[in-house]
């Protein structure tokens, strides 16, 4: 019995009801999270606990409903088991305290995570714009060797969680953190990066003239972004005004017809 059909006969939901299931859902530590069709939302408790059941090292179930761009805070909603949102997640022998109601954990850039590391190289200074709770950073800190890596984020509760997870990682002397607007540090860590890794979504282009001022001649910055199959061409074109493309990869489907893409680009500097 597949874990589909399973959870139908649990929940005895309709055909159509079954059609629109979530297909998907994401663990972190001892916390679900899952995405509802609104016609759904109806059933989010029953299902909640029958997940519970079917999953009995989960300890919550959240309801995703949304993502802030700019400090990129989830929406979730508890539907079942424990109240408390904050667990310890663990990959590829890091771990990462994480608040699932404030800050935000992509499974899908996994593979991504360990391209950086093995693309940067000892001694770098790295500068990471979008830091969140240490995504790429904490990575980069215990696996590449660097100099020195500055984590930005704007998120207060993000780089509280990151100076947390720099303690539990042994990384703390390798990470400088920094609140507030990436944009606000430009002029201070000018022509400070060997490499930038931009892991923000959404026109993601527009900060990089600050990414410019950051970077030392020949860095490479890892420029991330959503974007459609059919918009590659005209964004490679965009993005080579400012530095040489050298690479493209594909992460993974965001949304129906839309990917999450990384730009590699190398600045040249006279």
């Amino acid at each position: 019995m597949t874990f589909y059909t399973s959870l139908r006969k649990k929940l005895d939901l309709s055909e159509e009801e079954f059609n629109i299931l979530p297909r998907g859902y994401q663990i972190l530590g001892k916390i679900m999270l899952i995405k509802l069709d609104k016609k759904l939302v109806k059933h989010k408790k029953l299902i909640g606990k029958v997940l519970l059941k079917m999953f009995p090292y989960i300890q919550t179930v959240c309801l995703l409903k949304g993502i802030k761009s700019v400090t990129r805070k989830p929406n979730i909603e508890v539907i079942a088991g424990c109240k408390s949102t904050q667990t310890l997640h663990k990959e590829h022998k890091c771990q990462f305290l994480i608040d699932v109601s404030e800050v935000m954990w992509s499974q899908g850039n996994k593979k991504e995570r360990m391209r950086l590391v093995k693309l940067a190289k000892p001694r770098e200074t790295i500068v990471d714009m979008f830091a969140g709770i240490g995504y790429f950073s904490i990575f980069l800190a215990k696996y590449s060797k660097p100099e020195k890596i500055y984590s930005i984020d704007i998120n207060p509760k993000s780089t509280e969680l990151l100076r947390r997870n720099t303690w539990l990682n042994n990384v703390e002397n390798k990470i400088e953190i920094l609140q507030g607007d990436c944009r606000e540090f430009s002029k201070i860590l000018k022509n400070t990066a060997d490499r930038i890794v931009m892991g923000y979504l959404f026109e993601t282009e527009k900060f990089l003239p600050h990414a410019l001022k950051m970077a030392k001649n020949k860095c490479i910055i890892h420029l991330h972004r959503t974007a459609k199959e059919s918009e590659i061409s005209k964004l490679k074109e965009k993005l080579s005004k400012k530095a040489k493309v050298v690479k493209v990869t594909r992460i993974k489907s965001y949304a129906p017809k839309i990917y999450h893409y990384v730009f590699d680009l190398k600045v040249t500097k006279s």
